[in-house]
Parts: structure tokens; C-alpha cells; sequence
């Protein structure tokens, strides 16, 4: 089989282990919460499991997405961290609790770490940059939706799990190159995660005109995280726990995997014009649409707008980090944040999740607005500035 992979064409190779990489991080941060939410002492402790997760998803990635592992020890760390993550799901419902889960987010994070680690070297040995991971991410984000399906039943969920764990390290095992040298003059970013979890170049966040976009990334983090509360809560509804998870996860990927082909056209402004309509209509619907469609069309209006932000940054480099960057920096930001995100769903429940995300619509509505204003002042000065002088009144058209 790994000479077989040596013949399948670079580009394909990489689209595949990326959706690997995607599947096994979405699947994860879904399928692991879900875990922690039955088997947590309490809904805090539920969201404390999930900041664990991705501060050591952050920090193995720093270190699985170097140049240092040779290509057979990556693919024995693979075979190795699967294996213990696919026992612990299977013992955590049965009798193992909360350690084996533990176990799980542990082996997990490594696993998701050393497939950006696949990613990144697959990345460094093709002739020219690769296009944006944009499809590749679509098809591991249905190969996720498939695997978490309803939320509620932790023995079949841990299955489908396992079997999607096992399936994802066959593939990175196999599409890991061998050991050579990159491409000359390739750079690469900390494979999957400068392009999923948000690692803004420093001082983005003083310019108000990207403020949309940039809260846009972050729409993904409350609706993850509190997206096994939100299923239980649609049950009551009479909704299927499987489809608000097939709606979000759509809406994250479908909007930018239509609109690829014009994306890379649009203007910072444009990007944000729409991220903020987008945020707005989400907390909008949440406000005032009867349940359960209130979280249904906050899931797909959220989603879109951090589908349409990650897939804008990626063909604009002053809207991301710099090659090199580590995920470390990223992942300590978001875990702080699902900190502070669970604190609020601990303390007011459904409504905490309500208010975050009526926030966000309001502040980038808000910087929008600010923007707006901004440029129709300067418009105005310069306008100003080019206008013809006005004839003194004493002139001779002024004669008797």
C-alpha cells in the first residue's frame, strides 16, 4: 500500500489527507463534547474538557507539524494514537467514565496534530503552492457529519467514531511521503490549523474594516461548542438530533465551497459587508424566530459566516498569519475563549448561548456601521478637497 501511494498524483494525496486532517478535527471537537457533556460533573466541566482539547491539539501540532519526525515515525505515531483513542471511546460509555475520556482527548489531539503534520509534508513536497483546502475541507467535514449523526447515544456514537478514527489514520498512514528534502523556496504554515483556527497577523484587529470578518472567525467557536447542548435542545422540538448537526456543518462549508471561484475577487470591504449581514441575520433569527427555528437558522446564519470569513482569508495574506506561525498561539486563544464561553452557558443555559451570539451580530454590525461612517467622511473631505474654488463675489459676472 505505501508503494502504491507513491504513485497517486501529488494533488490528490494531499486533498485526501487533508480531508483526513478536517475530518478528524471537526469530528473531534463535536464528537469529544459530546462525551464530555454526559460524562462531565457539570456543564463548565463539560466545556473545561474541551479547552483541554484544543490547548493540546495546539501544542502537539507545534510540535508534530516540525520537520523533525522521520516519515516512519510519524506513521507508527499515527497507527499508535489511533489505537489508544478508538479503546478509550469504546471504554468511555462502558464503565471507563471521565478517565477514559481523558485518555481519548489526549491520544485524539495528538492524532489530529500529527495529520496536520501528514498535511504540512505533503504541502512542502509539491512543485508549486497547492490551491485552498477549501473541497478537501468539504469532504472531511461530511465524513464527520456521517460519524457524529445523533449525539445522544454515546455507545453507537463511539462506534461510528472508532471507525472513523481507524479510517482517517489508514489514510495518513499512507499518504505520508517519505523522508526528502521541500520544494526549494517553500514556506508552509503550521498545516491544517493557521487555516482553521484563527491566527490573525498582529495589528489586524486596529483596522475597524476587517472587525466582520474577523469576529466572523470566531462565530465557530460557540456554535461547536455548544453544539451537543443545542441537539438536545431541538430533540425537545420534535427536530432530528442529526440535522441540526448536517445543517451546520453545511452551512460552515457549502456557501464557500459554491462561491470559491468569485471569493478570491472580493474586496475586504465586500468580505465584511457580508460577514456582518450574515452575523446580524443570525442573531436576528435567534431573537425573534419560534424555536426550534430560532437555533436552526442561527446554526446555518453563523456557520456561513465563518465559512465565507476562513475561505476570504485564505487567498489574502494580509488577513492571516505569517508562514511559520505557530498554532500554539491560536489554540491558547481559542481554549481561553471556550473558558470564558462556558462560564456564560453554566451560568444562564440556552439564553448565555443566545446572548454570545446576539454579541457578535451587534458588534459587527456596529463596526460596520463605524466603517461606513469612516469612509463617507473621507470621501466627503476629499471631495471637498478637489472642488473647484467658488467665484469671488466681486467679479466681473457680478458687474452692473
Amino acid at each position: 500500500m505505501m508503494a502504491a501511494s507513491a504513485h497517486t498524483p501529488l494533488a490528490l494525496r494531499l486533498t485526501l489527507a487533508r480531508a483526513a486532517a478536517w475530518a478528524l478535527l471537526i469530528s473531534g471537537w463535536v464528537g469529544l463534547g459530546s462525551f464530555a457533556t454526559v460524562l462531565a460533573a457539570d456543564v463548565f466541566s463539560a466545556f473545561a474538557l474541551v479547552a483541554l482539547w484544543l490547548l493540546m491539539l495546539g501544542g502537539a501540532a507545534s510540535v508534530a507539524t516540525r520537520d523533525l519526525p522521520r516519515a516512519w515515525l510519524r506513521r507508527w505515531a499515527v497507527a499508535g494514537c489511533a489505537g489508544i483513542t478508538v479503546v478509550a471511546l469504546m471504554m468511555a460509555p462502558r464503565g471507563g467514565g471521565l478517565a477514559a475520556l481523558l485518555a481519548a482527548l489526549v491520544a485524539w489531539a495528538a492524532l489530529t496534530a500529527l495529520a496536520s503534520g501528514v498535511v504540512r509534508s505533503l504541502r512542502l513536497v509539491q512543485p508549486m503552492a497547492p490551491a485552498p483546502p477549501i473541497g478537501a475541507a468539504s469532504l472531511g467535514a461530511l465524513c464527520a457529519a456521517a460519524a457524529l449523526a445523533d449525539l445522544g447515544d454515546l455507545r453507537a456514537l463511539a462506534m461510528r467514531l472508532g471507525l472513523l478514527v481507524a479510517l482517517c489514520a489508514l489514510v495518513l498512514a499512507t499518504l505520508q511521503p517519505g523522508d526528502g528534502k521541500p520544494s526549494p523556496g517553500r514556506r508552509c504554515r503550521a498545516g491544517l490549523f493557521d487555516c482553521s483556527l484563527p491566527a490573525w497577523p498582529t495589528g489586524a484587529w486596529r483596522d475597524a474594516s476587517q472587525w466582520p470578518a474577523l469576529l466572523a472567525g470566531l462565530a465557530m467557536l460557540p456554535m461547536m461548542a455548544s453544539l451537543p447542548l443545542m441537539v438536545g435542545w431541538c430533540r425537545g422540538a420534535a427536530v432530528a438530533p442529526q440535522a441540526i448537526v448536517w445543517l451546520h456543518l453545511a452551512a460552515m462549508f457549502a456557501p464557500a465551497l459554491l462561491l470559491q471561484r468569485t471569493l478570491v475577487a472580493w474586496s475586504a470591504r465586500k468580505l465584511s459587508a457580508v460577514c456582518a449581514l450574515c452575523l446580524a441575520g443570525g442573531a436576528v433569527l435567534v431573537l425573534w424566530a419560534p424555536a426550534p427555528w430560532n437555533l436552526l437558522g442561527l446554526a446555518f446564519a453563523h456557520g456561513a459566516a465563518w465559512g465565507l470569513a476562513w475561505a476570504g482569508q485564505l487567498w489574502a495574506p494580509g488577513r492571516r498569519s505569517r508562514a511559520g506561525t505557530s498554532p500554539w498561539r491560536a489554540a491558547v486563544g481559542y481554549a481561553l475563549l471556550t473558558l470564558a464561553f462556558g462560564v456564560v452557558v453554566a451560568q444562564f443555559g440556552e439564553q448565555g448561548v443566545v446572548a454570545t451570539h446576539v454579541a457578535l451580530g451587534l458588534a459587527a454590525c456596529a463596526a460596520w456601521l463605524f466603517n461606513a461612517a469612516a469612509m463617507m467622511r473621507t470621501h466627503g473631505a476629499a471631495t471637498a478637497l478637489h472642488a473647484p474654488p467658488a467665484a469671488p463675489s466681486g467679479s466681473c459676472r457680478d458687474g452692473p
